[in-house]
């Protein structure tokens, strides 16, 4: 009883309540074919959709690319693609594989609804079948079967550029395979006789006396797409392709290197006592030679960096002691490593020393060194980008390195796991070898080396250091960016033992002393990588973490 109780009320409700429903149909689908001479066919289709109260962009349409004759396939090509919608041009694109070509029609920035009459226009190829013994055929589908909505009422007149009569029309209606014939006939002409459901198609068989058209081309398989053809290639030469991977291309590769890549042509360096200059007799900045001399920039050109603007009195360093607190109750002295600015940044600063300049006093005229620690890495990765664009502007690197060799490594790693063991070797030495430095690059770092020679040899020659003790001086950020600061300054130590530059200020007097803590609290605060991401369950916050973002519909 209670079932039937139920019952009565749903269909109560159901049959009261306001039923609004959306739908769309094709109320007429009408194709025109001319066939001509040389065995083309022209098909204009007119298609009246009505959307009705849904709004949509537009319509697909798609159409075979291919039909079996036999054990055969005739392929057609579709060209001279045209599409109006209510008279006008719209808006469409076109795909297409080997199997089908396909038409989205409409724009989709802006909707439609109601009835809109489409008109597709195009050019087929290959299409009419004529290698019959006895007869030539058009035999075209007109509709497809495929259409996901209703077709009320479909026809198709057919038409040549010549004079040449029909011998026989017929057609079939319904799903594919239907041998249904009880569509309307009419001279050159055929019509549905019954609403297509989806599933639905209509098609057409004109007959013409035999040799009407050219032969059409029969194909005994369907043509490669072209990755089918790249893998046809390598599968039938696999064993060359290896051998050619495994042997003749790694060492193409290492003779190029060798040929190209190689600052040994130079032969061994000599000893250079002079600043880094470019072809203009410009210096180099000391984080530049770094950077060429190693193709990266490190945090010892960054440091290089700071003690040579110092010399050339943009800044100036000091070391002082302030109080701090032990749990809130003892004092105790604590060295602090400050930069004070001294004048402002102008033309004669490289983009990446304006970028440093900037960092260092976004704030204030004076920043500890220690303050630095919390996001510097942000500041390092500028610089970096100013950096090899510079050397890139110079033409002493084609490119960031870095990116040179992820992009080396990365075909390393491919190759290891296709098994071409040799070429994945290949990548990963050239991934360590190869720095993106042009030929121009090479000489510049040559005289380098020649420095680097002076600068670890300093102990040999102290009469003529400390008689040219300027041009030594300048050398200071230049030791630090190319990896042999402790042993220059050991020897500048000997040279002067009493040096205290104007631009280094320290509470106890000694420059070296002061120097090597300044150094390491560079060393240690200049982050260069950002830190590892926090746990969301320790630290977490709305907006935080990783997704994000938002979304909505189209």
């Amino acid at each position: 009883m209670k079932k039937f109780i139920f019952l009565i009320f749903f269909l109560f409700v159901f049959l009261l309540s306001p039923q609004i429903s959306f739908a769309e149909v094709i109320r007429s689908f009408d194709v025109n074919i001319t066939a001509y001479k040389n065995g083309e066919m022209d098909i204009v289709e007119n298609i009246n959709y009505d959307f009705e109260n849904l709004y949509k962009h537009g319509i697909y349409r798609y159409i075979p690319l291919y039909s079996k004759v036999g054990d055969l396939y005739r392929v057609i090509k579709v060209k001279k693609i045209k599409i109006e919608r209510d008279g006008e041009s719209e808006k469409f694109t076109v795909s297409n594989n080997k199997e089908q070509i396909y038409f989205k029609i409409g724009d989709a920035d802006k909707t439609i609804s109601g009835a809109h009459l489409y008109k597709i226009s195009y050019t087929v190829e290959n299409g009419i079948g004529s290698n019959f013994e006895d007869h030539d055929e058009i035999y075209w589908n007109i509709t497809g079967n495929d259409w996901q909505v209703e077709i009320e009422k479909a026809t198709a007149t057919l038409s040549t550029d010549f004079s040449v009569n029909l011998t026989d029309l017929i057609c079939f209606e319904g799903p594919i395979g239907s041998k249904d014939q009880q569509c309307k006939i009419s001279q050159n002409s055929a019509s549905s006789s019954q609403i297509l459901y989806p599933g639905y198609g209509l098609t057409i068989v004109a007959v013409y006396p035999v040799n009407t058209f050219p032969k059409s081309i029969l194909l005994k398989e369907l043509p490669k797409t072209t990755a089918e053809k790249i893998g046809g290639f390598i599968l039938r030469n696999l064993y060359l392709i290896y051998l050619f991977l495994n042997i003749i291309f790694p060492l193409i590769l290492i003779y190029w290197y060798q040929t190209h890549k190689n600052k040994k042509r130079f032969g061994p360096p000599a000893v250079n006592f002079e600043i880094p200059k470019d072809e203009k007799g410009k210096r180099i900045a000391p984080a530049l030679s770094g950077t060429i001399d190693t193709a990266k920039l490190e945090r010892d050109d960054v440091v290089a960096t700071i003690f040579d603007l110092a010399m050339r009195k943009y800044i100036r360093l000091e070391e002082v002691k302030e109080k701090t607190k032990i749990l809130g109750v003892f004092d105790k002295d604590k060295n602090e490593q400050k930069i004070i600015k001294l004048k402002e940044a102008d033309s004669k600063l490289d983009s990446f020393e304006k970028t440093l300049f900037n960092r260092l006093f976004e704030t204030s005229d004076t920043v500890k060194v220690s303050d630095l620690k919390l996001d510097f890495y942000k500041t390092f990765s500028e610089m970096e980008k100013d950096v090899f664009k510079e050397l890139v502007a110079k033409g002493y690197y084609i490119k960031n390195p870095k990116n040179q060799k992820a992009f080396l490594i990365v075909f390393g790693i491919w190759s290891l796991f296709t098994l071409n063991i040799f070429l994945a070797f290949t990548f990963f030495f050239l991934a360590k070898k190869l720095n993106g430095r042009t030929a121009l690059g090479d000489e510049i770092d040559y005289k380098i080396d020649g420095l680097k020679l002076f600068l670890k040899s300093m102990d040999r020659n102290y009469k003529w250091q400390a008689e040219k003790f300027y041009i030594v001086e300048q050398m200071i950020p230049y030791a630090m960016a190319l990896g042999y600061i402790d042993k220059f300054m050991e020897a500048l130590k000997i040279i002067k033992p009493d040096y205290n530059p104007s631009w280094y200020r320290g509470y106890s007097g000694n420059f070296y002393v002061g120097y090597a803590a300044f150094y390491a609290a560079s060393a240690s605060n200049m982050t260069t990588s950002a830190p590892s991401s926090s746990s969301g369950f320790s630290g977490g916050s709305s907006g935080g973490g990783g997704g994000g973002g938002g979304g909505g519909s189209w």
